[in-house]
């Protein structure tokens, strides 16, 4: 080393600081670029976050009023099942009630069915005979229905 000049080796130290100057140089310039990348990145990121921050409360506002409107529903179905229910009842007591009465109805008595008819027949005109003949029933009876029926007639 001995045989190189002074001037040689501030000469290549100078060069090797300008070497690593310029790589340092390059470097922050590289290191900058993705600095500002990471930035634009990070807001981004944060408009994101923002926008789904908005959605969020949106579709949590809207959420609510489909469960209120929900719950509307639900009492106002619950009060006309309940309004149904009740309707139901009375008809199934009024169903009941004319089922007992044909019941009784059908059980009446031959002879009871007999003088109903036999009360039409008079009642369209026919005579003492027919009412015998149709009805299964003696004379005084027919006759009877006849005159009572007479009797009726001319009170109105």
């Amino acid at each position: 080393m001995e045989n190189i000049p002074a001037n040689l080796i501030s000469l290549v130290a100078l060069s090797l600081v300008m070497l690593v100057a310029l790589l340092l140089l390059a470097l922050k310039s590289r290191l900058s670029e993705q600095v500002v990348e990471l930035s634009k990145q990070v807001q981004n990121q944060a408009l994101m976050l923002s926008d789904l921050q908005m959605l969020l409360a949106k579709s949590q506002t809207q959420l609510n009023e489909n469960k209120h409107q929900c719950d509307e529903s639900l009492l106002e179905n619950e009060q006309v099942s309940k309004q149904l229910e009740h309707r139901i009842k009375v008809i199934q007591e009024q169903f009941k009630t004319q089922l007992q009465t044909i019941e009784q109805l059908l059980q009446q008595q031959p002879e009871d069915k007999l003088y109903s008819r036999a009360q039409k027949l008079v009642e369209l005109g026919a005579d003492v005979e027919e009412i015998m003949r149709e009805c299964d029933i003696p004379r005084p009876e027919a006759e009877m229905l006849m005159a009572v029926h007479k009797q009726q007639s001319s009170n109105y």
